[in-house]
């Protein structure tokens, strides 16, 4: 099997190439196509995706953009067609709401010619109570085929790569207070997720279950967790932050008496701190450390992990998974450049990156002696005060990686 497997040094070159394809389509807005109407804005973009899970992706988004009276943006649709050669053509429905600027919601509806499929719905009211509550509340039906891991442990090699299919309904509803000051908040939250396993979509990835026959969680799982967090948050956005701190603890616990297949508790810590240089310069700072007990009765996919674009970016998600991890974020958020395209005023913001991390198996373990490092540059469109698209490129040890979404990923 082994001498079908691309070697990392082809698939470096061609992500890097892809990399600079995706920031060429990301600037082509720019090239003075021209809104439809003032309240109506249209941006035909082409799609060249590369991500260590999926490969080269290659489609079309024309993005709609759908502005009130006072020129902001209300509604985005995002539909889009796509084709990856392990999910076939995948096309999708988004629609993205902004109706005040403390609500937002999300619809997503997709489904590929081959397995994977996404149908997600998110709603978020921020400002209830006089800005005292808010509520968070998603539901989620995906599969999806691209799925890899490597084994335990911060030194899993990529030779020991297996793929998955991973099928997961699952409900997330999130209240939060600020009872006493509007700086600090507690919350509650539940969790409901049902997940089966099956054989990947990856032909030339062997099958986890068949190369890793006793790991938990293959026969798939029920998870009902409640978990509650008390946090100190002076930023001054949620979403668009140039100021303040936001430091936040918090645990979680999944237990058979709720209806879970398992009984583990999940718990951690959390910082961010931004400080503004100057008028166009941001220092963005980040810090997670997390704690599973019990987590050998935890199945593989709920246990700590690092990857993909909310931690480490330069590997694939999921990349390295054991009971703990922590990892560490430093981004220099620079303004380069502001204009008014298709009607609506946006910024493009470049932000250097290093990320660090290592996942560990002990609670006495020392979490930062083994860190895996990834250096990066993000760049990215704001369209303030709610909408961030990105498009970060990072260099770690297996190579490059491309991820690109929406908002900051911290």
């Amino acid at each position: 099997m082994s001498g079908q497997r691309r070697k990392p040094e082809t698939r470096a070159r061609r992500r890097r190439r892809l990399g600079m394809l995706l920031l060429l389509s990301l600037l082509l807005p720019g090239l003075g196509v021209a809104p439809a109407r003032a309240d109506l804005s249209v941006i035909p973009l082409p799609e060249i995706l590369t991500d260590p899970n999926e490969g080269n992706t290659y489609g079309f988004l024309p993005v709609v953009l759908l502005l009130d009276r006072q020129g902001r943006i209300e509604h985005i649709i995002a539909h889009d067609v796509r084709y990856n050669k392990i999910t076939g053509v995948f096309p999708a429905f988004r629609l993205l709401g902004y109706p005040t600027l403390d609500q937002r919601y999300f619809v997503t509806i997709r489904k590929s010619t081959k397995i994977d499929e996404d149908y997600i719905g998110e709603y978020e009211h921020t400002n209830l109570w006089g800005g005292r509550a808010n509520v968070l509340a998603n539901f989620t039906f995906d599969r999806d085929s691209r799925m890899r891991f490597y084994g335990f442990g911060n030194g899993a090699d990529d030779g020991d790569e297996t793929n998955f299919t991973k099928r997961r309904v699952g409900f997330r509803l999130r209240v939060g207070a600020r009872p006493w000051r509007k700086d600090i908040e507690i919350a509650w939250i539940t969790r409901v997720e049902d997940t089966t396993i099956a054989r990947g979509g990856v032909d030339d990835v062997p099958f986890t279950g068949d190369e890793l026959p006793d790991t938990k969680g293959l026969d798939g799982s029920m998870v009902h967790a409640q978990g509650f967090s008390i946090a100190y948050d002076n930023r001054d956005s949620q979403v668009i932050p140039t100021e303040g701190t936001l430091g936040a603890a918090r645990f979680e616990l999944v237990d058979e008496a709720l209806g879970s297949s398992q009984s583990f508790l999940k718990y951690g810590f959390e910082i961010r701190q931004f400080v503004p240089l100057r008028e166009r310069l941001v220092l963005a700072l980040h810090g997670v450390l997390d704690y599973v007990a019990s987590a050998h009765r935890a199945p593989f996919y709920e246990r700590s992990s690092l990857g993909g674009v909310k931690s480490l970016r330069g590997f694939g998600d999921d990349r390295f998974i054991d009971d703990n991890r922590f990892f560490t974020t430093v981004e220099l958020r620079a303004r380069a450049w502001e204009r008014e395209v298709f009607g609506v005023t946006t910024e493009i913001e470049l932000a250097p990156f290093i990320d660090a991390g290592q996942v560990f198996d002990s609670a006495n373990e020392f979490p930062f002696d083994a860190l895996h490092y990834v250096g990066g540059i993000g760049f990215r469109g704001v369209v303030r005060p709610q909408v961030v698209g990105f498009v970060d490129l990072g260099w770690g040890s297996d190579g490059t990686a491309v991820f690109t979404g929406l908002d900051y990923p911290f």
